[in-house]
């Protein structure tokens, strides 16, 4: 038994490492304004199915987060990929993308964007982006930065001071007990009554303005990038806020009955508001980020939106300084790479249909901050193509809570298994079928000296992407970890 897995294993490592002998090559163009390599080429299938000229997609945005509520608004998107008879059209996802986008949640968290991408702007080398976004979520969550945030959630039972500790929590059973009532502590300021129902919470509002330049070199496959970011930050703390609250051990024999209701409490003290006290975090009163950006990026993928292979390969550095406006003087560097395989064309260039598209994807990302930064940009991860933000969330460890852990040094990875099922027709408009197993990992240290490989967090789940046109992908992901599951719906794949 042991002796066929080695075999086998084998037998893998050897076809991921040796390109398939068996696999036929196109012609290469010889009509390209500039030399584009034919890693960046689409596939026959991709090629045959992307539209022709410009169209506009609309899209109803309902989404679903855990942190930040059921979300609705709409996406007005248009995209140009050209005549098919172009030598850039084999060779680019679309000339130009513009959208707008309107959103807003059952929560209250709006995000509000307008949005321009244009890659080979012109016929030339360069690529041009730009982002217009004002966003806000009162919801926003705080555990702390560093390598205590690690620590597993614990809670005393209906928020009792005098009560029992229960230790490993689920998130949902600890939020839950921070909703009793529990007497306050004059001595920090607060109410005589309160509740920590937002606890681990706080408000931030952010307009910005980010754009960049890339220039391609080797065919395309290698590009520097250039930018700038333009942002303010206001930050709301709720200490002392009213919020709805359980009767508990404020309220003597009453706090000992199970009433189904609750009462408009003050909050007590934040956590946020504690370790600012404490002189272990900077900007809980925000302030302005203005950056400058520069990275380098090599990319050898198909197709971005929805790549079948490719190693996608990025260093990105960002500097925040008084000279152009900033609050703050601190600098992030961040370290990524993403491999995309699809195995069965190691075999054969015609596979059938079922498994025409199974692709093997994975990412993994390491950044670092360094300087005065404030609290807020810590979880901040700003990539060339998205930016991320914290451990745990939809884009980074999906089986905990957004920004749950953060810190000087955070590192995590993501594998999924893409398989295309289905495919589709609906008035002109294609549609792919997938079904995305996957498995996130990570974890946050206090100086990038301790990075290690223990003590990491995990999270699995299963996903159905929906490629619209190849351009749009529908998301819906469940994810589960020892802390919490939680399921989203949203557009694009995470990498």
């Amino acid at each position: 038994m042991y002796n066929s897995i080695l075999r086998s294993f084998i037998l893998l490592l050897f076809f991921s490492l040796v390109p398939s002998v068996f696999a036929q090559e196109r012609a290469p163009r010889t009509d390209l304004p500039f030399d584009i390599s034919e890693k960046k080429r689409l596939s026959e299938r991709d090629f045959k199915n992307k539209k022709e000229g410009g169209y506009f997609t609309g899209l109803p945005l309902i989404n679903s987060d855990p942190n930040v509520g059921i979300g609705y608004g709409a996406r007005v998107l248009y995209f140009y990929n050209g005549n098919r008879t172009s030598p850039m059209f084999e060779y680019t996802p679309y000339r130009v993308r513009i959208f707008a986008q309107y959103f807003n949640t059952t929560k209250r968290a709006p995000y509000h964007q307008l949005s321009l991408d244009a890659p080979y702007i012109f016929d030339t080398k360069w690529r041009l982006r730009a982002d217009l976004v004002y966003e806000r979520n009162p919801n926003s969550l705080y555990f702390g930065l560093g390598e205590g945030t690690l620590q597993p959630l614990s809670y005393l039972e209906r928020n009792d001071p005098n009560g029992r500790i229960r230790r490993n929590a689920p998130f949902s059973d600890y939020e839950d007990n921070l909703s009793f009532r529990r007497p306050g502590d004059a001595g920090v300021g607060e109410a005589p009554i309160v509740s920590d129902n937002k606890y681990n919470r706080y408000d931030i509002e952010n307009p910005n303005f980010s754009t960049s330049g890339e220039y391609s070199f080797f065919g395309g496959t290698l590009r520097t990038v250039t930018g700038v970011r333009l942002s303010k930050q206001i930050i709301r703390r709720f200490d002392g806020v009213n919020n709805n609250a359980y009767l508990g051990p404020a309220d003597g024999i009453l706090g000992l009955l199970d009433v189904d209701r609750t009462f408009a409490t003050p909050q007590g003290e934040t956590k946020l508001t504690r370790d600012d006290k404490d002189g272990k975090v900077r900007g809980v009163n925000g302030g302005y980020t203005n950056t400058i950006r520069a990275g380098i990026v090599f990319d050898t993928r198909d197709f971005e939106p929805d790549p079948n292979r490719g190693l996608f390969l990025e260093y990105t550095h960002e500097r925040s300084t008084k000279a152009i406006g900033s609050t703050s003087e601190f600098n992030k560097n961040l370290v990524s790479g993403r491999i995309f395989l699809s195995p069965v064309t190691w075999f054969t260039n015609k596979p059938p249909e079922i498994l025409e598209k199974f692709v093997i994807a994975a990412r993994g990302t390491m950044v670092q901050t360094n300087g005065d930064a404030p609290f807020y940009e810590y979880r901040n991860m700003w990539g060339t193509e998205v930016n991320q933000s914290g451990l745990g969330g939809r884009t980074t460890i999906r089986g905990y809570k957004q920004d749950r852990f953060v810190g000087q040094t955070m590192a995590y990875a993501n594998f999924e298994v893409r398989w295309k099922f289905a495919e589709a027709e609906f008035g002109g408009q294609h549609f792919d079928f997938q079904l995305v197993p996957f498995y996130d990992v990570g974890r946050v240290w206090d100086r990038t000296e301790d990075a290690n490989l223990k003590n990491y967090k995990h999270s699995r789940g299963i996903g159905l992407r929906i490629p619209w046109n190849q351009a749009t992908v529908i998301y819906f992901d469940h994810a589960i970890s020892n802390e919490d599951r939680q399921t989203f719906i949203n557009f694009n794949h995470i990498f």
